[in-house]
Parts: structure tokens; C-alpha cells; sequence
């Protein structure tokens, strides 16, 4: 594998990762420490790292992960496209080039966010003004049409992290016009953007009325924060990244005949680094959609989303592509170990199933564990396993001619 093949890869992935840790720097700067977000209320600026974790969590955390263990794959796969496949150096650059296209793009898409705007998009000191509707409502203990911005994100904050999912507090605010009776409408629940008990109708007002109050104080240039200019910059780089992690593990599929002929020494660092890589990008997709159901709470679903519809799909996509991975490179090239092979490839398909059909389970404990829920204790255990992970991709087990094993370093 060729010097360059590394150098060029290198320089791609610390850009990347740099563009991570960046985006989640800058909430802590302006949120944590140039303004005390929120200290009136309990609450400070990891609340809104936990609440948007599929952004400011995963990426420099299991995103820079997924970068070290596909560092070695990715810098094989240059390396095979440059020297073995028919025109591959055009082949590469056109990918290449159509990637970063269609990053921009995309990037540029996303990060408008419509009418729609993030709370990380107003300046905390902004937010701390703001005193709900009617003005002044929380302070004399009154019910409000909608509480402060501040006091529902504490409010999701504090009650997520005792509960395993919040799915129950989420109204339909567009229910299907063919059915009369929609009993779950009438009943009442404790609506967040209030904070207090009422029916799905009255929530999904006040819901309304919080999306438009962050539209409103977006508007004023002079509100807008850094970190929001940060990640609307630093988007097209995320993009970037999750449609190269995903190209990569397809190409190394489709080359894997070229990959056994020719990178014969690096196959056990490869199947290492692709399926640590596999593990943790199945992390994103999950954080994503317990952000879509803490937006529910506070933003409403009677809002249309191509964003919001597709998650699912996206999450499907990604098990089915872990799972193409599991099933081409979980191998062993030790006729000994075949049964574990199987045993493996067995256990991907089984716990699929049983994923699939606890889908709304596994979201609802996504939301305690890596959503608004998630605690000191619970970050603490994403950085240990990204940490031991870390560990498992550069000092890898290596069979000795004996049968034993060293550390491959």
C-alpha cells in the first residue's frame, strides 16, 4: 500500500474529524462558557448537546471513531482504485469530486432549515430573555399558551432523564382526516411547550407557537448565535462524511476478490477496521431519530418533513448495510474458526429481527441513554466504549505461526 494512498486518506479524515469537534467546541464556548445558559432553570449547554446528540455527540465521538477504524480500509481502497482497477484514477476523482458536490448541496439544503430553526441557532442570552406567552406567564406561576423557550428544554431535559423514552408525551398534531373519532386527541397529557396538562389540540398550538417564537428571534441577525454560523458552515463536511463511510464499505464489498489477491497482509487490519467502522456508524441513525422524538415534544409533528419521514428509512438503509458488512468481511482464514463464522454472521440477522421488531423500544431507550436523557454517567459510558473501541482498532490480535497471538500494532 503506497505512501500517498495514507497521505491523501490522512489528510481527508483529520480534516473531518477536526470539522467535528469544532461544531461541538463551539456550543460549549458560547453556550458553556461565555453565557451561563439557562442556570436559573438547571439547565446548561449539555442539555442541548444531549437534545441534538446526533450532531454535537456522535460526530466527535463515534464519528472520529469510525474514521480510525476506516482509516486502514479506506487507504487500501485508494490504493487498489489507483494501481488495479481499469481507469480507476478517473473512476476515483469523478466519485470523489461527485461526493463533494453533492455534500455542498445537500449541506446547503439542510442547514437552511426552512421555517424550522434550531434552538443553537439563537444566542443564549436571547433565549434566557425570552418569558413565553403570555409574557411573564411562568414567573406568576399562571398557565401559559407557551412556556419559555428555556424552561421546556430543562422541562424534556429533567424528565427524559428518568424515563425510558418519551414516545407517549409526542401528539399527532395532523391526524388522518378519514377517521371521525380520534379519542387520543381529547385526552390530556402533559404538553412540554406549556408545561402543563392538556389535550393534543391545545398542544399542538402551543407547539406552533414555539417554532414561531424561535423564527421570530432568528430573524433579527443580531440574535443569531456562532454556533449555529458554525454548523451551518460545517454541515457539508458531516454530509461528506456519511455518504464516504458509506461508498467506502460498498466498494470494499464489491472489490473484496481484488482486496484478497492483492492486500493479502492487510486483510485482518481491513475486516477489523471495517466492521468496528460498521458498529459505530449504526450509532447515528439511532441518536437522529431520538432527536425526531424530542422535537416532537417541543417543535410538534404537524410540521412536513422530508427529513423527518426518511429517518426511518435511513436507519433500515444502515442495518442493511451493516449487515452486508457482517456477512462479507465477519470471516475467519482459519478453517478452525469457520463455526464461529457462522455463529456470527447468524447472530447480525437474528439481532436484526428482534431490532426491527422493538423499534419503537429501542428508540424510546435511545432517547435515556444518547438523547435528552442522557446523564454525566451515560456520556461517560458513550467515551468509554469509544475509547476501548479505539483501543480494539489499533492494537489488533494477530495469529502467530504457533496459533497464539500478539498484538499487531
Amino acid at each position: 500500500m503506497s505512501a500517498g494512498a495514507r497521505i491523501f486518506v490522512a489528510v481527508n479524515f483529520i480534516i473531518l474529524a477536526l470539522s467535528f469537534i469544532a461544531t461541538t467546541a463551539a456550543l460549549y464556548y458560547e453556550f458553556g462558557l461565555v453565557e451561563k445558559f439557562g442556570a436559573d432553570v438547571g439547565t446548561d449547554w449539555t442539555a442541548l448537546a444531549a437534545y441534538y446528540s446526533h450532531l454535537f455527540v456522535f460526530f466527535p465521538t463515534f464519528g472520529v471513531l469510525a474514521l480510525i477504524a476506516l482509516y486502514v480500509p479506506a487507504s487500501i481502497l485508494v490504493d487498489l482504485y489507483w494501481k488495479y482497477v481499469p481507469n480507476g484514477k478517473v473512476r476515483f476523482m469523478i466519485g470523489y469530486m461527485v461526493a463533494i458536490l453533492l455534500s455542498l448541496i445537500a449541506g446547503s439544503v439542510i442547514g437552511s432549515g426552512g421555517a424550522l430553526k434550531s434552538m443553537f441557532e439563537i444566542k443564549p442570552a436571547v433565549l434566557e430573555m425570552d418569558q413565553g406567552e403570555p409574557a411573564g406567564c411562568a414567573q406568576a406561576g399562571g398557565v401559559c399558551d407557551r412556556a419559555p423557550v428555556v424552561n421546556s428544554l430543562a422541562s424534556v431535559r429533567k424528565e427524559a432523564k428518568k424515563r425510558a423514552g418519551m414516545s407517549k408525551f409526542v401528539r399527532d398534531c395532523s391526524p388522518d382526516p378519514l377517521i371521525g373519532d380520534h379519542p387520543e386527541r381529547k385526552a390530556r397529557r402533559y404538553c412540554f411547550a406549556t408545561q402543563s396538562l392538556i389535550d393534543a389540540e391545545s398542544c399542538c398550538k402551543a407547539q406552533a407557537r414555539f417554532s414561531q417564537a424561535l423564527s421570530s428571534m432568528y430573524e433579527d441577525e443580531g440574535n443569531r448565535a456562532l454556533t449555529g454560523l458554525i454548523h451551518r458552515y460545517l454541515l457539508p463536511f458531516k454530509v461528506f462524511f456519511l455518504l464516504l463511510v458509506f461508498t467506502i464499505a460498498l466498494l470494499l464489498v464489491v472489490r473484496h476478490k481484488t482486496l484478497e489477491a492483492h492486500y493479502e497482509p492487510y486483510l485482518g487490519k481491513l475486516q477489523r477496521g471495517v466492521l468496528i467502522g460498521a458498529a459505530a456508524m449504526l450509532v447515528w441513525p439511532l441518536m437522529n431519530l431520538a432527536f425526531l422524538q424530542s422535537s416532537g415534544l417541543l417543535y410538534g409533528t404537524a410540521h412536513a418533513s422530508v427529513y423527518r419521514d426518511v429517518s426511518p428509512l435511513i436507519l433500515a438503509a444502515y442495518v442493511l448495510w451493516a449487515l452486508l458488512l457482517v456477512f462479507y468481511f465477519f470471516k475467519s482464514y482459519d478453517q478452525a474458526d469457520k463455526d464461529f463464522e457462522s455463529m456470527g454472521r447468524m447472530a447480525g440477522v437474528v439481532g436484526s429481527l428482534v431490532a426491527a421488531a422493538n423499534y419503537q423500544t429501542i428508540i424510546d431507550y435511545a432517547v435515556r441513554v444518547a438523547g435528552s436523557g442522557a446523564t454525566f454517567w451515560t456520556f461517560g459510558g458513550i467515551f468509554l466504549i469509544v475509547v476501548v473501541a479505539f483501543f480494539f482498532v489499533v492494537l489488533q490480535p494477530k495469529r502467530t505461526p504457533a496459533g497464539g497471538f500478539k498484538l499487531d500494532k
